[in-house]
């Protein structure tokens, strides 16, 4: 049974990570602001932001690394792509495994520490690939854009996640929402077969029903 259920997330995942990624590649080639080490800066840390805050860390980060890194490659920025992998891909690991509970203060301080690694990896880039002068340069631009891309990303997961409550339980299971949602959302009563007023159950426990209708459901696990 568990590995029905893992087989079938997995799978349901293929589809998901296909399409965030090529938005998130869409969305990072929109706005290209030249750099002095022949990079440049752009919306990606909204994407990045967002996919780990919505799908955790394993699934975050393989969209966070993957859409810039495909971004460097279509914009002419080859030398980029790799470390644009490795560096985003971790940046939204490390915001899925910090950010455990959806309250403000668990984001901004997750997606800071995150961004502050951001800041660094791209320094030491930018000094491999051009030179530590024109690197130390772009610093506050990358902090700039690591600042507008969590008020992006805070502001769009929020929204989403007002008009569609069960996002939190579109891969990143092992996140517990800070309050309780009332139970009379229609999506999550269909899914849950329970009835659309069920009082103070989470959209987490009634999934968590759903997805484990035995009496060992797990407590919950984490991209």
């Amino acid at each position: 049974m568990a590995a029905q259920t893992k087989a079938k997330f997995q799978a349901s995942m293929i589809p998901l990570i296909a399409i965030m990624t090529a938005l998130t590649t869409v969305l990072t080639m929109l706005v290209k602001l030249p750099t002095p080490t022949r990079g440049y800066l752009n919306l990606s840390d909204a994407m990045i932001f967002f996919s780990a805050y919505a799908f955790g860390p394993w699934v975050g980060g393989v969209i966070g690394g993957l859409g810039p890194a495909l971004s460097d490659l279509l914009s002419g920025y080859p030398q980029w792509a790799a470390f644009t992998f490795v560096i985003d891909g971790l940046q939204a690991v490390l915001v899925g495994l910090i950010v455990r509970k959806f309250r403000p203060a668990n984001i901004i301080a997750g997606s800071v520490i995150a961004g502050v690694w951001k800041v660094f990896g791209y320094l030491i880039a930018g000094g491999i690939l051009s030179g530590w002068g024109p690197a130390l340069g772009e610093v506050l631009g990358n902090t700039g854009q690591m600042v507008v891309g969590l008020v992006i990303a805070y502001a769009l997961f929020a929204a989403v996640r007002t008009a569609y409550p069960p996002l939190v339980r579109m891969g990143n299971l092992g996140v517990q929402p800070a309050v309780a949602i009332p139970q009379d959302y229609t999506g999550a009563s269909a899914d849950t077969g329970t009835g659309a007023n069920v009082g103070a159950d989470t959209v987490d426990d009634a999934a968590e029903r759903t997805e484990t209708p035995d009496s060992d459901r797990p407590s919950g696990s984490v991209n």
